[in-house]
């Protein structure tokens, strides 16, 4: 690497120069306010004759056998914004718009134009992707000028800056001629610029992780296969994944790796998996593609069949993302030719009903990261899974215990009659009466539009203000029945009359205009003929709805028999299981390799040395603080030296999970990144 203190101008100099952009680097983004401060500074130097410090540029050379190619790491929007004020000066003097003595054939020839190179390498600077077009167009003539661009608006900015004439051509040509950058040049081959680039960019440059992950891809390589690279594979991930990357590949390495990256540290993760397992960039590529292909299925709801599609709608509208890499995982068994696509529309109508089952339940969601983040790993488990996929799938999801359950119809009947169904997440009480208004209809009834237009309306039958004629028709109990089922289930509906008269009498909503009566809903039917609305008839109407629902999302049963028990992977968020007499079989922790282990007390004594050597400032305060280290400990047996201290390891199992998941907080790790396995 070298690294000299340079004139600007020096730095373009050069008949065979051409500064490429990579096209893993960002647009060009600067706005007329970063434009206008250039030419403030610009006009300042003129004035006290000193020279201005712009900054750094760092480029690796490629001579390509014809130009010397320097790819522009660092600095693309200083580069890129002083050619486009030297090439509206050029174009300005070549206008005879303004009188000077610059001479516009050194500005073009030295700074803008390499005189004797092939037509597409003639312009020295090439931006990266549309910004090339863009740049281009300004050498023609205006009618060829790209509109709507940052490139053509800050090249206008300048030009008409030049215009008003506060600084004259030949002053803003010497302001600029004192420009003074740090040229920093990296040895092909020798220097890593993609440590170089993290270094430059680890404070002020606000990357996102697909960003990071893409320069790490194509940085190394040479601007024909980065172009290559790019064009046949990254920018179709791209637009597979709405551009939405870094989300994609955050489920990429929970598939690959089988721990879920945190959101801020994908990146990173990335680079120690192509790392750890060696691998060529362009079979990951390869393999990025095709799984983007599915995660477009997903995102989009558009596979070809329609069954399917709308299955996956469900899904998306459920916004049960924890699991797009298991999905991603079945699209590629099918692939493969491993399971059929009659099997991919089970499974995805399970996943349906065991999403919406636990939300109505109210079971926490944190389980559903890693039971879908190992379930293909579960299936795969078991040594006929090819034969018995289906079925291998629905014995491991419906026998998850605890946190991980799959509530069974008693669980499930009970609490969505009794749930706050008016309150429930919006989406999820569309959701839940959509579905109980469409099942086994043929003509469906697209509720949310009706809703977000205003033809429909969520609506209590019994309203939630009473009125004497409610009071008198509910009876003496009114306040407890009002109470108790006002926004349960079996009192809301979906109604076309206007809510401001929702708490008109029963008889009055059920033969008004638009009212009751009149509906055509499947929601609605049961009320035609009703004479009163009590307590009575909002349990039978709660009753058969319940009855609908669970025929709509049917629990699954399984005929698979195995004789083995499933490995369950917990992680230390799992506080509310007892593991007391069960037995730790292994443990991954924060992307190492799985390591088996003999006891609890092995599991406590590996991983606080492993803390230890993370921090051993911050694990010795802890130690202290929480009193795990006691005097004396040295001669008790089942103390362990750390260092110049010793912690106890006879204790239970919860308590040792419980010292262990302080540690790891209190370190400032995510508990998620500790894994461990037991029968």
């Amino acid at each position: 690497m070298k690294a000299n203190e340079k004139k600007f101008t020096r730095f373009l100099e050069g008949s065979d120069k051409h500064f490429i952009i990579p096209v893993y680097q960002r647009n060009y983004d600067w706005k007329k306010e970063q434009c206008k401060q250039l030419f403030d500074d610009l006009i300042d130097i003129s004035k006290t004759n000193r020279t201005h410090f712009l900054g750094s540029i760092v480029s690796i050379y490629h001579d390509d056998g014809e130009d010397l190619e320097y790819l522009i790491i660092d600095g693309q929007q200083r580069l890129t914004t002083l050619s486009l004020l030297l090439l509206a000066i050029y174009k300005i003097i070549n206008n005879n718009l303004l009188q000077t003595n610059v001479n516009k054939e050194q500005i073009k020839d030295e700074y803008l134009i390499n005189k004797y190179s092939k037509d597409d390498k003639k312009i020295r600077l090439k931006p990266v992707k549309n910004d090339k077009n863009a740049f281009a167009s300004l050498f023609k003539e205006e009618n060829d000028y790209i509109q709507d661009t940052n490139i053509t608006i800050n090249f206008q900015y300048f030009y008409e800056r030049i215009l008003k004439k506060e600084l004259s051509i030949d002053k803003l040509f010497l302001a600029i001629k004192q420009l003074i950058i740090v040229d920093i040049e990296l040895k092909n081959g020798e220097d890593d610029p993609q440590l170089i680039f993290e270094s430059l960019n680890s404070t002020g440059l606000d990357l996102k992780e697909a960003d990071k992950v893409r320069n790490f891809i194509l940085m190394k390589e040479n601007s024909s296969t980065q172009e290559r690279f790019y064009t046949f594979y990254w920018n179709k991930i791209e637009e597979n994944t709405n551009y939405n990357v870094s989300d994609f590949i955050r489920d990429y390495l929970t598939i690959k790796e089988r721990t879920i990256p945190n959101k801020n540290k994908v990146y990173l993760h990335f680079k120690r998996y192509v790392t750890n397992n060696i691998v060529n960039i362009e079979e990951l590529l390869k393999d990025l593609l095709k799984f983007s292909t599915y995660y477009k299925k997903i995102i989009n709801s558009k596979v070809n069949t329609d069954e399917i599609s709308l299955i996956l709608n469900k899904i998306n509208r459920l916004e049960s993302v924890v699991t797009y890499p298991f999905i991603m995982e079945i699209f590629e068994d099918k692939d493969n030719g491993i399971i059929c696509e009659e099997d991919i529309k089970s499974i995805l109508n399970i996943i349906v009903v065991f999403v919406f089952r636990r939300l109505i339940c109210e079971v926490p969601t944190n389980a559903l990261n890693k039971i879908f983040m190992t379930m293909a790993r579960e299936i795969k488990k078991y040594n006929d899974f090819k034969e018995h996929y289906l079925e291998i799938f629905k014995y491991i999801i419906t026998r998850k215990k605890l946190t991980g359950r799959f509530p069974n119809d008693e669980e499930f009947g009970l609490k969505i009659v009794q749930k706050d169904i008016y309150n429930f997440k919006s989406k999820n009480k569309l959701f839940l009466l959509e579905q109980l208004e469409n099942y086994d209809n043929k003509e469906r009834v697209d509720i949310e539009n009706l809703i977000s237009n205003n033809i429909l309306t969520i609506e209590h039958i019994m309203p939630q203000k009473l009125t004497p004629i409610w009071r008198e028709s509910l009876g003496s109990n009114y306040e407890v029945i009002h109470e108790k089922y006002l926004h349960t289930l079996g009192n809301i509906t979906l109604t076309g009359y206007n809510s401001k008269l929702s708490n008109k009498s029963f008889l009055e909503k059920r033969d008004m205009q638009k009212g009751f009566k009149e509906s055509r809903l499947f929601l609605n039917k049961a009320l035609h003929s009703l004479e009163d609305w009590n307590e009575e008839k909002i349990i039978n109407r709660a009753n058969d709805l319940k009855d609908r629902a669970l025929i709509i999302w049917t629990l699954p049963h399984s005929t698979y028999q195995s004789e083995e028990d499933n490995l369950k992977i917990f992680t230390l968020n799992d506080d509310d299981i007892s593991f007391t007499g069960e037995k730790i079989l292994s443990f991954k922790f924060m992307e190492e390799k799985e390591k088996i282990l003999n006891s609890w007390k092995d599991f406590y004594r590996i991983i606080s040395s492993m803390l230890y050597e993370l921090d051993p400032i911050k694990f010795k305060q802890i130690i202290v603080d929480n009193n795990y280290n006691y005097e004396g400990l040295a001669k008790v047996r089942d103390s362990y030296k750390i260092n110049e201290f010793y912690i106890y390891t006879n204790l239970s199992a919860e308590a040792i999970l419980s010292r262990l998941r302080v540690l790891i907080e209190e370190i400032g790790l995510d508990v998620n990144d500790l894994t461990f396995t037991i029968v």
